[in-house]
Protein backbone atom coordinates (compact mmCIF):
# COMPACT_ATOMS: atom_id res chain seq x y z
CA UNK A 1 0.00 0.00 0.00
CA UNK A 2 1.59 3.67 -0.99
CA UNK A 3 2.20 5.79 2.54
CA UNK A 4 1.92 9.24 2.82
CA UNK A 5 5.74 8.92 3.25
CA UNK A 6 6.23 7.78 -0.30
CA UNK A 7 4.65 10.55 -1.53
CA UNK A 8 6.22 13.35 0.14
CA UNK A 9 9.86 11.75 -1.37
CA UNK A 10 8.70 12.55 -4.39
CA UNK A 11 7.48 15.77 -4.13
CA UNK A 12 10.62 16.80 -2.35
CA UNK A 13 12.31 15.10 -5.67
CA UNK A 14 9.87 17.19 -7.96
CA UNK A 15 11.08 20.31 -5.66
CA UNK A 16 14.68 19.29 -6.27
CA UNK A 17 14.22 19.55 -10.04
CA UNK A 18 13.55 22.96 -10.22
CA UNK A 19 16.68 24.12 -8.82
CA UNK A 20 18.65 21.99 -12.02
CA UNK A 21 19.72 23.92 -14.74
CA UNK A 22 17.38 23.56 -17.99
CA UNK A 23 19.13 23.12 -21.27
CA UNK A 24 17.28 26.03 -23.54
CA UNK A 25 15.15 25.02 -26.34
CA UNK A 26 17.43 26.51 -29.16
CA UNK A 27 20.55 23.90 -27.86
CA UNK A 28 20.21 21.70 -31.09
CA UNK A 29 17.17 23.64 -33.19
CA UNK A 30 17.88 26.94 -34.23
CA UNK A 31 15.06 29.37 -34.65
CA UNK A 32 13.92 30.63 -37.49
CA UNK A 33 14.76 33.46 -39.24
CA UNK A 34 12.21 36.38 -40.18
CA UNK A 35 14.61 37.67 -43.43
CA UNK A 36 16.79 36.67 -45.26
CA UNK A 37 19.80 38.79 -44.60
CA UNK A 38 21.33 37.10 -41.39
CA UNK A 39 21.45 32.99 -40.08
CA UNK A 40 21.14 31.62 -36.54
CA UNK A 41 24.23 29.95 -36.11
CA UNK A 42 24.68 27.83 -32.75
CA UNK A 43 28.48 27.15 -32.38
CA UNK A 44 29.88 24.46 -29.45
CA UNK A 45 33.22 25.40 -27.83
CA UNK A 46 35.35 23.27 -24.88
CA UNK A 47 37.76 25.15 -23.14
CA UNK A 48 39.07 24.94 -19.43
CA UNK A 49 37.24 28.30 -18.50
CA UNK A 50 34.18 30.02 -19.91
CA UNK A 51 36.55 33.54 -20.85
CA UNK A 52 38.37 30.86 -23.25
CA UNK A 53 35.28 28.82 -24.55
CA UNK A 54 33.88 32.88 -25.23
CA UNK A 55 36.88 33.13 -27.16
CA UNK A 56 37.09 29.48 -28.67
CA UNK A 57 33.32 30.18 -30.00
CA UNK A 58 34.08 33.26 -31.51
CA UNK A 59 36.93 31.62 -33.76
CA UNK A 60 34.85 28.66 -34.50
CA UNK A 61 31.98 31.15 -35.75
CA UNK A 62 35.23 32.67 -37.93
CA UNK A 63 35.93 29.41 -39.59
CA UNK A 64 32.28 28.31 -39.78
CA UNK A 65 31.91 26.52 -43.34
CA UNK A 66 28.76 26.80 -43.56
CA UNK A 67 28.85 30.48 -43.45
CA UNK A 68 31.52 31.34 -45.22
CA UNK A 69 29.56 29.31 -48.33
CA UNK A 70 26.89 31.31 -47.79
CA UNK A 71 28.31 34.70 -48.08
CA UNK A 72 31.02 33.41 -50.43
CA UNK A 73 33.78 35.28 -48.85
CA UNK A 74 37.45 34.52 -46.95
CA UNK A 75 37.73 35.12 -43.05
CA UNK A 76 40.66 37.23 -42.26
CA UNK A 77 40.49 37.61 -38.40
CA UNK A 78 37.99 39.02 -35.78
CA UNK A 79 37.64 40.73 -32.28
CA UNK A 80 34.90 40.31 -29.56
CA UNK A 81 33.16 43.33 -27.84
CA UNK A 82 31.69 43.70 -24.71
CA UNK A 83 27.90 42.57 -23.66
CA UNK A 84 25.17 44.68 -23.11
CA UNK A 85 22.18 42.96 -21.23
CA UNK A 86 19.06 44.66 -20.26
CA UNK A 87 16.31 42.72 -17.68
CA UNK A 88 13.13 43.86 -18.89
CA UNK A 89 10.64 44.38 -15.56
CA UNK A 90 13.11 41.88 -13.45
CA UNK A 91 12.06 39.28 -15.46
CA UNK A 92 14.40 36.23 -18.24
CA UNK A 93 13.89 39.06 -20.80
CA UNK A 94 16.87 40.06 -22.30
CA UNK A 95 17.99 41.95 -25.42
CA UNK A 96 21.94 41.19 -26.18
CA UNK A 97 23.85 43.55 -28.11
CA UNK A 98 27.74 42.02 -27.93
CA UNK A 99 29.10 42.50 -31.46
CA UNK A 100 31.61 40.90 -33.41
CA UNK A 101 33.15 42.93 -36.41
CA UNK A 102 34.99 39.49 -38.84
CA UNK A 103 36.84 41.41 -41.70
CA UNK A 104 36.39 39.46 -44.71
CA UNK A 105 36.71 40.10 -48.76
CA UNK A 106 34.33 39.58 -51.50
CA UNK A 107 36.04 39.65 -55.07
CA UNK A 108 38.90 41.96 -53.35
CA UNK A 109 36.52 44.30 -51.07
CA UNK A 110 36.91 44.41 -47.63
CA UNK A 111 33.76 44.60 -45.74
CA UNK A 112 32.54 43.79 -42.05
CA UNK A 113 30.53 40.38 -41.30
CA UNK A 114 28.11 41.49 -37.88
CA UNK A 115 27.27 38.46 -35.53
CA UNK A 116 25.67 38.99 -32.39
CA UNK A 117 25.51 36.08 -29.65
CA UNK A 118 21.81 35.96 -28.54
CA UNK A 119 22.59 33.39 -25.48
CA UNK A 120 25.00 30.80 -24.22
CA UNK A 121 24.49 27.67 -22.09
CA UNK A 122 27.24 25.79 -20.12
CA UNK A 123 27.97 22.42 -19.16
CA UNK A 124 30.69 20.12 -18.15
CA UNK A 125 31.99 17.65 -19.56
CA UNK A 126 35.34 15.52 -19.21
CA UNK A 127 36.75 18.33 -16.79
CA UNK A 128 36.24 21.14 -19.47
CA UNK A 129 33.74 23.72 -20.04
CA UNK A 130 31.44 23.34 -23.23
CA UNK A 131 29.73 26.34 -24.60
CA UNK A 132 26.68 26.28 -26.87
CA UNK A 133 26.57 29.65 -28.04
CA UNK A 134 23.69 30.93 -30.25
CA UNK A 135 24.47 33.75 -32.76
CA UNK A 136 23.00 35.98 -35.02
CA UNK A 137 25.18 36.29 -37.93
CA UNK A 138 24.91 38.36 -41.16
CA UNK A 139 25.00 36.68 -44.88
CA UNK A 140 24.46 39.52 -46.95
CA UNK A 141 26.78 43.50 -46.92
CA UNK A 142 23.72 45.02 -45.40
CA UNK A 143 21.97 42.76 -42.94
CA UNK A 144 18.63 43.71 -41.07
CA UNK A 145 19.02 41.57 -37.63
CA UNK A 146 15.39 41.58 -35.99
CA UNK A 147 14.94 41.85 -32.40
CA UNK A 148 15.55 39.07 -30.20
CA UNK A 149 14.43 37.90 -26.65
CA UNK A 150 15.16 35.20 -24.14
CA UNK A 151 12.12 34.04 -22.27
CA UNK A 152 11.70 31.43 -19.62
CA UNK A 153 7.98 32.84 -19.55
CA UNK A 154 4.87 30.43 -21.49
CA UNK A 155 2.07 32.24 -21.11
CA UNK A 156 -1.52 30.60 -20.17
CA UNK A 157 -0.49 27.36 -22.41
CA UNK A 158 1.27 25.00 -19.66
CA UNK A 159 -1.57 25.62 -16.89
CA UNK A 160 -4.27 24.92 -19.49
CA UNK A 161 -1.80 21.93 -20.41
CA UNK A 162 -1.12 20.63 -16.80
CA UNK A 163 -5.16 19.22 -16.71
CA UNK A 164 -2.76 16.58 -17.74
CA UNK A 165 -0.33 16.19 -14.50
CA UNK A 166 3.29 17.05 -15.93
CA UNK A 167 1.89 18.18 -19.62
CA UNK A 168 2.57 21.38 -18.64
CA UNK A 169 6.53 20.81 -16.98
CA UNK A 170 6.85 18.94 -20.74
CA UNK A 171 5.67 21.66 -22.91
CA UNK A 172 8.30 24.29 -20.66
CA UNK A 173 10.90 21.90 -21.12
CA UNK A 174 11.24 20.49 -17.55
CA UNK A 175 10.68 16.60 -19.35
CA UNK A 176 11.89 14.83 -15.65
CA UNK A 177 9.97 17.03 -13.85
CA UNK A 178 6.89 16.29 -16.15
CA UNK A 179 7.41 12.59 -16.05
CA UNK A 180 8.11 12.98 -12.10
CA UNK A 181 4.65 14.11 -11.84
CA UNK A 182 2.71 12.19 -13.98
CA UNK A 183 4.43 9.15 -12.24
CA UNK A 184 3.39 10.56 -8.67
CA UNK A 185 -0.03 10.98 -10.05
CA UNK A 186 -0.59 7.72 -11.54
CA UNK A 187 0.54 6.09 -8.76
CA UNK A 188 -1.72 7.47 -6.22
CA UNK A 189 -4.74 6.77 -8.45
CA UNK A 190 -3.55 3.17 -9.01
CA UNK A 191 -3.23 3.21 -5.48
CA UNK A 192 -6.74 4.36 -4.46
CA UNK A 193 -7.90 1.69 -7.11
CA UNK A 194 -5.73 -0.93 -5.46
CA UNK A 195 -7.63 0.01 -2.04
CA UNK A 196 -10.76 1.07 -3.02
CA UNK A 197 -11.12 -2.61 -4.99
CA UNK A 198 -9.40 -4.22 -1.74
CA UNK A 199 -12.37 -2.24 0.91
CA UNK A 200 -15.11 -3.75 -1.89
CA UNK A 201 -13.76 -7.02 -1.28
CA UNK A 202 -14.18 -6.89 2.24
CA UNK A 203 -17.51 -5.77 2.18
CA UNK A 204 -18.07 -8.88 -0.03
CA UNK A 205 -16.95 -10.98 2.68
CA UNK A 206 -18.85 -9.23 5.65
CA UNK A 207 -21.90 -10.04 4.08
CA UNK A 208 -21.17 -13.73 3.29
CA UNK A 209 -19.48 -14.78 6.55
CA UNK A 210 -21.36 -12.61 9.27
CA UNK A 211 -19.43 -14.23 11.77
CA UNK A 212 -15.85 -12.75 10.86
CA UNK A 213 -17.42 -9.46 9.96
CA UNK A 214 -15.49 -7.70 12.85
CA UNK A 215 -12.23 -9.12 11.59
CA UNK A 216 -13.13 -7.84 8.21
CA UNK A 217 -14.76 -4.45 9.24
CA UNK A 218 -10.99 -3.28 10.53
CA UNK A 219 -9.50 -4.62 7.40
CA UNK A 220 -11.95 -2.55 5.51
CA UNK A 221 -11.18 0.28 7.37
CA UNK A 222 -7.28 -0.21 7.11
CA UNK A 223 -8.15 -0.02 3.01
CA UNK A 224 -10.44 2.79 3.50
CA UNK A 225 -7.79 4.77 5.19
CA UNK A 226 -4.97 3.90 2.28
CA UNK A 227 -7.50 5.13 -0.12
CA UNK A 228 -8.32 8.40 1.59
CA UNK A 229 -4.65 8.83 2.15
CA UNK A 230 -4.05 8.56 -2.21
CA UNK A 231 -7.16 10.49 -2.83
CA UNK A 232 -5.35 13.38 -0.84
CA UNK A 233 -1.71 12.71 -2.74
CA UNK A 234 -3.33 12.48 -5.67
CA UNK A 235 -4.82 15.96 -5.31
CA UNK A 236 -2.14 17.50 -3.53
CA UNK A 237 -0.06 16.15 -6.52
CA UNK A 238 -2.37 17.64 -9.16
CA UNK A 239 -2.56 20.98 -7.23
CA UNK A 240 1.16 21.23 -7.34
CA UNK A 241 1.17 20.41 -10.59
CA UNK A 242 -0.79 23.54 -11.80
CA UNK A 243 0.74 25.47 -9.52
CA UNK A 244 4.42 24.63 -10.56
CA UNK A 245 3.30 25.07 -14.42
CA UNK A 246 1.92 28.39 -13.79
CA UNK A 247 4.86 29.77 -11.23
CA UNK A 248 7.83 27.75 -12.36
CA UNK A 249 10.73 29.25 -15.09
CA UNK A 250 10.58 26.99 -17.98
CA UNK A 251 13.32 26.24 -20.40
CA UNK A 252 15.44 29.68 -22.13
CA UNK A 253 13.53 30.25 -25.03
CA UNK A 254 14.20 32.99 -28.20
CA UNK A 255 11.60 34.62 -29.22
CA UNK A 256 12.07 36.37 -32.89
CA UNK A 257 10.18 39.75 -33.90
CA UNK A 258 10.92 41.67 -37.05
CA UNK A 259 13.43 44.41 -36.76
CA UNK A 260 11.53 48.00 -36.48
CA UNK A 261 8.19 46.43 -35.20
CA UNK A 262 6.33 49.02 -33.08
CA UNK A 263 4.11 48.38 -30.48
CA UNK A 264 2.14 49.20 -27.36
CA UNK A 265 2.36 47.73 -23.79
CA UNK A 266 1.85 48.39 -20.21
CA UNK A 267 4.61 48.10 -17.57
CA UNK A 268 4.09 48.17 -13.85
CA UNK A 269 5.53 51.15 -12.51
CA UNK A 270 6.51 51.70 -8.50
CA UNK A 271 7.76 54.94 -6.81
CA UNK A 272 8.76 55.78 -3.43
CA UNK A 273 5.14 56.99 -3.07
CA UNK A 274 3.05 55.59 -5.44
CA UNK A 275 2.30 52.48 -7.98
CA UNK A 276 0.25 51.91 -11.33
CA UNK A 277 1.10 51.34 -14.49
CA UNK A 278 2.93 53.14 -17.81
CA UNK A 279 1.98 52.92 -20.91
CA UNK A 280 5.24 52.10 -23.38
CA UNK A 281 5.73 52.31 -26.60
CA UNK A 282 9.06 50.29 -28.38
CA UNK A 283 10.97 50.69 -31.38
Amino acid sequence: MIKLRDICFVLLGLLSTTLVAQKPRWVGNTPQEMNHTYKFVEVVSYATDIASAREEAKKKLASNEQLTRAVQVNVESGKLRNIEQTVVNGQMNETIRDQVDVRMQVSGKQFELQAYPVDEYVTQEQGLVKMHTLFMVAVEDHPVFDRTYLTTSYGVAPVLMSVVPGAGQWYKGSRVKGICFFAAEAAAVSGMLFCENKCSSYERKIKETPKFAKQYEDKKSNWETGRNVCIGAGIAVWVYNVLDAAVAKGARQVKVKPAGENRFGMVPTVGPDYAGLSLTYNF
